[in-house]
């Protein structure tokens, strides 16, 4: 059995790659994501077909990456296709749809309260499985079968000092965030060796190495080995963190301030917020005391989930 699997890279994609091992079992998998650091680092070895980096709600370029999904299944015998999303999930969708292979949805973890663009488009389409990552957001439509977030357990540490950070606002993207990284670069003691990964973010005069995107490889690295991590409140960026065992100070973007299409970063971050899996601070307002009560956490993850079959 061949699964097609589907997302553009950031959190959709992290989301995905997490998901995979328990949706696909022992099937051949082929991916299709946007070509960035962080798709070819983390899909390194994988079969992948890569479609260009577009901005949120390009028709014409949805239409357009219809042809590479077409030539996946020109090229292999696709017996199902599981999306994250976003847009490129309607890319695969139209090839699906005429070869009749089943196509499931899973909701991006972000939208904990509403549906993202790309899920109410595919809510009309009838054939497609849909599936949100909430209990609570679960409908006769949509249902629950699993979260990247269940796997992870919080267990408390002594206190330690902060020498080591990183500072992401994720690594591509439209929309900028230099108010998370004024804020941080106040908070983080002077003498801290800090990774500044700002992707489009403006971050002259702060007299930082600021670095737009780093490999998956070489983020994780650096998360691992920091005592505190601080980001705005994406889903890449917090379980990143998580897998790297921090509990993440985050910030949630604004749309009044610019910083993205919709409000959706303030439920995921009261979300964590309420499991304990991250602090969370208005963006202009990190403190030193925040970045303290982050270090106090170990993040471990739980090895007795059950494979799903969506």
């Amino acid at each position: 059995m061949t699964t097609m699997l589907v997302a553009i890279s950031g959190g959709h994609l992290a989301q995905l790659h997490m998901l995979a091992p328990r949706i696909t079992g022992g099937d051949h998998v082929v991916w299709m994501t946007d070509d960035t650091a962080q798709s070819r680092s983390l899909l390194d070895g994988e079969h992948v077909y890569h479609v260009p980096t577009r901005p949120p709600r390009d028709a014409v370029g949805v239409l357009r990456d219809t042809r590479v999904a077409q030539r996946a299944f020109a090229e292999h015998r696709i017996d199902r296709v599981v999306s994250s999303g976003a847009q490129i999930a309607l890319s695969a969708l139209i090839p699906a749809l005429l070869h009749r292979v089943p196509f499931s949805y899973v909701e991006s973890a972000t939208r904990v309260t509403d549906l993202s663009t790309t899920g109410k488009l595919v809510d009309h389409i009838p054939s497609v499985r849909r599936y949100v990552q909430y209990p609570s957001r679960a409908s006769g439509r949509w249902r629950y079968a699993l979260s990247v977030f269940d796997g992870f357990k919080v267990e408390p540490v002594g206190e330690r000092p902060i020498t080591r950070a990183v500072v992401t606002v994720g690594g591509n993207g439209d929309f900028g965030f230099r108010r998370l990284v004024e804020s941080a670069h106040r908070a983080l003691p002077d003498d801290t060796r800090v990774l500044w990964q700002t992707g489009s973010t403006d971050a002259s005069g702060l007299g930082i190495d600021a670095i737009a995107s780093v490999p998956s490889a070489t983020l994780s690295a650096e998360l691992t080995a920091a005592d505190v991590v601080i980001g705005h409140a994406g889903t890449g960026t917090a379980l990143a963190a998580l897998s790297a065992g921090k509990v993440p100070v985050l910030a949630a973007r604004s749309v009044d301030h610019g910083e993205h299409i919709d409000s959706h970063q303030d439920d995921l971050a009261a979300f964590l917020a309420e499991r304990g899996l991250a602090v969370v601070c208005p963006a202009d307002d990190i403190t030193y005391d925040d970045l303290r009560e982050a270090s106090r956490w170990r993040v471990s993850r739980r090895d007795d989930l059950e494979p799903v079959t969506i």
